[in-house]
């Protein structure tokens, strides 16, 4: 059914694809190649368990038998070594584009790191915990970064792939790297929110410097009765809320454009329990880059908390259809995050050191003799430091974007998105709110039975055995009907077999 509801999508993916893959290859078969993979990433458990379960697929490929894991495998990694996973993931952000712009207001986005977790026994970069039974617990990291159109439901709209251990920044960092995508997020998003993870100075002097108007709050808390300022703005208990200027972050920042000039970047002082009242007078550090409004000050708690339904469910939702499934085994070696830090700020030192060299300009020889005295020893230190980083080995891997496994992950977006905006027009709130793995078990997941008949192929489903949920099933085969979805050129219509006690018999003529 995913292929069906993906109809459209695919094929424009797929004829992309077709200019831009090496092998010889059509867009007719590529779309069939795609559609099967989309049949097989939920909630199946792999390639293997995808082929187990595909007793459905020679329906929609018209082949006599599904096909071989080996082969969507290999010809996924085909494409995406070929630039399909690009292409895939412009289509996840061309869905969340159209969503925001119908709704014609500005958005709010999130962004945050999930670490997916792998067993090896090669050595490879572990994580929290390693030698589990001859086994090494190793991670990839992925950021994901979710837009919220203001009328409706978030949507999945990035994903990277990083190194293990790696900082929330490399996942902004990656979000921001392309001009088309960076100039659409700062003309539409009024608000970016992450966890404290980001809340260092470095990244938000760098989320300053590309306009990002971040709201984060920092570790750690404080007192608000330590501050004898007049507050900002009241909470509906009455407690006060205290915004400055955040000086740290200015401090330090290199402004050359006005842009960085008009940047504002606060401080908020908002109480850690505002429900207590006056009971309790811990309060909490929130740093944003735009200034807030007086309505967004008072309920301030609310507007970060957003992070739970806006990212956190979102990316649990998605894990629970198979989201941190391993679909790719090859590992790169190479360096650690510690030995990376170690490259940036030994660069930052020979940047700093050929700045101040071209800026030297000694008027007698004592100065000159001192300033190169002092040159030659910093050099020193530097071409020390280089060697000892050139001399760390690279005997550990960690799983790089080499394979499908990014295709997968932004195909598994794309049909994240297509189901939310599906249920989004459904008027019971209780299907709007459903899940992936929600709508699996009362309608994706049911046994069904495939009748072609002379105009369209009708698809049976089995009901649900529990009566309060049958309407929930019938308001999403009512939902997936008006979808027009098709099956090899022909009509698809859904329709749910009779409950077993209302069954009428088959009658058999003698």
């Amino acid at each position: 059914m995913w292929p069906a509801l993906l109809d459209e999508p695919l094929a424009q993916i797929a004829a992309q694809m077709a200019e831009r893959v090496e092998l010889p290859s059509d867009a007719a078969r590529i779309e069939m190649h795609l559609g099967a993979l989309v049949g097989r990433l939920m909630p199946t458990g792999g390639w293997m368990a995808g082929e187990r379960h595909s007793g459905a697929e020679p329906i929609g490929t018209g082949r006599a038998r599904p096909y071989d894991e080996s082969t969507l495998r290999k010809h996924a990694r085909e494409l995406a070594q070929s630039g399909g996973t690009d292409i895939v993931a412009r289509a996840v952000e061309a869905q969340v584009e159209r969503a925001v712009a119908s709704s014609g207001e500005k958005a709010v986005a999130y962004t945050d790191i999930f670490d997916q977790v792998y067993w090896t026994k090669k050595p490879a970069h572990a994580g929290p915990v390693a030698n589990r039974g001859n086994r090494l617990l190793a991670a990839t990291y992925f950021g994901l970064s979710f837009v919220r159109p203001a009328p409706g439901r978030v949507l999945a709209y990035h994903v990277s792939w990083h190194k293990p251990a790696s900082p929330l920044q490399d996942a902004l960092d990656a979000l921001h790297a392309e001009p088309r995508r960076a100039t659409w997020l700062t003309g539409t998003i009024t608000r970016h929110i992450w966890d404290r993870g980001g809340s260092g100075r470095p990244t938000l002097r760098w989320a300053l410097a590309h306009r990002i108007p971040y709201l984060t709050v920092t570790k750690g808390s404080t007192r608000w009765t330590r501050y004898r300022r007049a507050p900002h703005v009241y909470t509906r208990r009455r407690l006060p809320v205290f915004v400055r200027r955040d000086a740290a972050v200015l401090r330090g920042m290199r402004r050359r454009t006005v842009a960085e000039r008009s940047a504002t970047p606060q401080e908020v002082i908002f109480p850690a329990h505002p429900d207590k009242g006056r009971t309790s007078t811990k309060a909490l550090r929130y740093r944003t880059g735009a200034p807030l409004s007086k309505d967004e000050l008072r309920d301030l708690d609310r507007v970060y908390k957003t992070r739970w339904p806006c990212n956190e469910n979102p990316i649990k939702a998605l894990v629970a259809v198979g989201f941190d499934r391993n679909l790719d085994r090859g590992m790169t070696t190479t360096t650690s995050r510690g030995t990376d830090g170690r490259q940036a700020r030994l660069e930052q030192r020979e940047q700093a050191l050929r700045d101040e060299v071209a800026a030297c300009q000694p008027t007698t020889s004592a100065q000159l003799t001192k300033a190169l005295a002092r040159f030659g020893r910093i050099k020193r230190a530097c071409d020390e430091e280089r060697a000892a980083v050139d001399a760390v080995p690279q005997d550990k891997g960690a799983r790089m974007p080499t394979g499908a496994e990014g295709l997968a992950k932004n195909l598994m977006l794309l049909m994240y998105n297509a189901l939310v905006l599906l249920l989004a027009r459904s008027p019971i709130e209780q299907v709007q709110a459903m899940t992936v793995h929600r709508v699996y078990e009362l309608l994706l997941g049911r046994t069904m039975l495939a009748c072609p008949e002379a105009q369209r192929t009708a698809l049976w489903i089995d009901p649900v055995p529990n009566t309060s949920e049958r309407h929930l099933q019938e308001e999403l085969v009512r939902l997936f009907n008006e979808q027009a979805l098709t099956l090899r050129g022909r009509p698809l219509h859904l329709r749910l077999l009779d409950p077993p006690g209302q069954r009428r018999p088959l009658r058999v003529s003698s």
